[in-house]
């Protein structure tokens, strides 16, 4: 009796946090620099025609996949979408250059400059029971990508990464976003070195923070963002594994949700053919550091002094 009363109120004050969360609304930053602006962070949503998830699929498998067969899609499509591919990534930051990109809310949320300490797109979906069993909350607002894979090797890397508008306030309450890579039915998407999953409580600024990048001055000692993306911190580039039986029909399902409300987007990132059985770089840059806008007239600068040089350079010779 004593353990439901107290799942009762657990459920209760979470639900008041929740509705204050939503009636609070985010803080935006009045001024931004246009030194943060970047080059662009391009999000092609799913439109069920000129994209659609077969299309996601095939941005992912490597060339040593032999064939491939969806199984589901739960997703939102069009301006709204919660699913897409992705480019300009190592400009914004978050060192994959492009892949596929799939979200708890709307995949053009996570677009920067940072202005806002929270972003929300509501996508009024159902959560997944997969994700129910990784963490204490319930799960809301899903989007799922399932398909089966025939490969060719019996070991699978995976290279991802994680980002997300909880942070930094909401580490360590129950609005713990979580994404799976559900490898023939076991999630293989772990915080490195544990058996837990990734989601914004198991790496942040105070935990795993090595793999962990900060992107939010609203709450931390940042003084502005730093990353041209709206994600208040995402993680560094990672790298999973997983046994396949080559040559026989293996099945993944890709999947990230809300935990406890559906306020406040994540998002995970999968670079292109980042389904193989050869390890990638675990880490390409370490430091990801965008070029800002106002650099650009620099560099092109340079690039014309040195043009005329060789130019010139020519013409004596």
């Amino acid at each position: 009796m004593k353990k439901l009363m107290t799942l009762v109120l657990s459920l209760f004050v979470l639900a008041a946090f929740a509705q204050q969360r939503e009636s609070e609304g985010p803080k935006r930053l009045m001024k931004v620099d246009k030194e943060l602006s970047c080059p662009s962070f391009v999000m092609q949503p799913v439109d069920g025609t000129t994209l659609t998830a077969n299309h996601l699929i095939e941005n992912i498998l490597g060339e040593d996949i032999l064939s491939y067969n969806l199984i589901n899609f739960q997703g939102t499509e069009g301006i709204d979408a919660s699913a897409g591919i992705f480019t300009g990534g190592i400009n914004a930051g978050i060192s994959i250059e492009s892949g596929i990109v799939l979200s708890s809310g709307f995949i053009a949320n996570a677009i920067g400059p940072n202005i806002s300490s929270g972003i929300s797109g509501v996508l009024n979906l159902p959560g997944d029971s997969d994700l129910n069993n990784l963490i204490p909350q319930s799960t809301l607002d899903a989007t799922i990508l399932e398909f089966e894979f025939v490969p060719t090797f019996d070991q699978i890397f995976i290279q991802f990464v994680f980002g997300s508008d909880e942070y930094n306030e909401y580490v360590g309450s129950g609005f713990n976003d979580v994404f799976g890579f559900f490898l023939n039915g076991v999630n293989i998407a772990l915080t490195p070195g544990t058996e837990d999953p990734i989601t914004i409580n198991t790496i942040n600024l105070g935990l795993n923070s090595d793999l962990y990048i900060n992107n939010d001055p609203f709450h931390s000692d940042l003084t502005e963002p730093i990353y041209c993306t709206e994600m208040d911190g995402f993680t560094t580039v990672l790298v999973v594994e997983g046994a396949v039986i080559p040559g026989e029909t293996n099945t993944i399902k890709l999947a990230i949700a809300d935990a406890g409300d559906r306020v406040l987007d994540s998002w995970v990132f999968i670079g292109a053919e980042g389904f193989t059985g050869i390890i990638p770089d675990p880490d390409p840059d370490p430091d990801p550091t965008p070029v800002p806008l106002g650099h650009w007239s620099l560099i092109v600068g340079m690039g014309l002094i040195l043009l005329f040089t060789f130019l010139r350079l020519r013409r004596i010779l």
